[in-house]
């Protein structure tokens, strides 16, 4: 009898201790459900206030991004920058984790050894850049450039889409006078004649022509796809894809959005576009927010990177298919 009670005995401890472990266990998975989302790891995403990222944007005004990231585990540090080279320089710097910028940008600073690769296309906008000239000039075609000076920043698609053009036309960048300049010093230069014609992009497009002070000669839509990419650096594509999937879910989500919602989306966006909201409604329409990274789009991105080596702006060839996360 005695014997039949310590067993008993023995086998009410054991089941006292394994209950205890399951509770013990339980509190553990409690606490750590309920981790408070500043202690989860953080993801650091670097943007301009431009149209073609304003879906992502709206992502980020309307909490999407914040919510797809904590559903994964992480949490969201924006980051504005005044300039799209500039988040260059942070990636550069290991300040980010994730960005948005130019395809071009992104080809100069793969090739000068930064570690992002391209996750997923932010915007199309070959509507979004075109040849100007002021409004009472006498250049009507492509041929009226010949030993003019024409104007736009080196090294971007607004070079590509003037040697395009030229190109059309049996020309090339030796029958004009080209002048490297910035958007802003462009517009500038043009209003007081110190250049002919110039290539530039939106907003200051759209700025100008509704002022009445330019004409469009041609737009770049048959001539020059270019492309907006979101960019993620290897390391956090090793160590959390998890957290990229988060963010590309939420700018699918700040798209559909805009797209339903147009109105709404830009006046969420014009305190920091510090663009009217009649002309932001009417540039956001020039933008394609769903463009996939398609057999199309690497083949364009295989011609760009062509163009940049061709034209001494890459100084080490980059490997298309390797850059493009897929």
């Amino acid at each position: 009898m005695p014997k039949v009670i310590m067993r008993k005995g023995a086998g009410l401890l054991t089941l006292v201790m394994l209950l205890g472990a399951v509770f013990i266990l339980h509190g553990c998975a409690s606490q750590s459900a309920i981790q408070p989302p500043n202690a989860f790891p953080e993801i650091r995403i670097g943007i301009v206030p431009l149209p073609q990222y304003a879906h992502m944007w709206v992502a980020h005004k309307k909490g999407f991004v914040d919510d797809e990231l904590l559903k994964a585990g992480f949490r969201l540090k924006w980051q504005p920058f005044s300039m799209g080279p500039v988040v260059n320089e942070a990636f550069a710097a290991n300040h980010l984790d994730m960005g948005v910028m130019g395809d071009f940008p992104s080809f100069i600073g793969r090739s000068a050894g930064i570690n992002y690769r391209i996750v997923s296309l932010a915007s199309a906008i070959p509507k979004s850049q075109a040849l100007v000239v002021k409004k009472d000039s006498g250049i009507i075609m492509i041929n009226d450039l010949k030993g003019k000076k024409v104007s736009t920043s080196k090294g971007s698609s607004g070079q590509k889409l003037l040697i395009s053009l030229l190109e059309e036309q049996g020309m090339t960048m030796n029958d004009i006078q080209f002048i490297h300049m910035m958007m802003d010093d462009l517009a500038i230069a043009l209003m007081r004649g110190n250049v002919d014609a110039g290539v530039m992009w939106e907003p200051l497009i759209t700025r100008l022509e509704e002022a009445g002070e330019i004409r469009i000669i041609a737009e770049g839509t048959h001539f020059c796809p270019a492309y907006s990419v979101l960019v993620a650096s290897e390391d956090i594509l090793y160590k959390h894809p998890e957290a990229v999937d988060a963010v590309r879910k939420a700018y699918q989500r700040g798209s559909e959005y805009l797209k339903e919602n147009p109105e709404e989306c830009v006046n969420l966006l014009v305190e920091d576009m510090k663009i009217p909201a009649r002309q932001l409604l009417k540039i956001i329409s020039k933008f394609n927010y769903n463009t996939p990274t398609d057999a199309k789009f690497v083949a364009d991105m295989r011609d760009t990177e062509m163009f940049l080596r061709k034209n001494g702006i890459l100084k080490i060839p980059v490997d298309v298919e390797s850059f493009i996360y897929r």
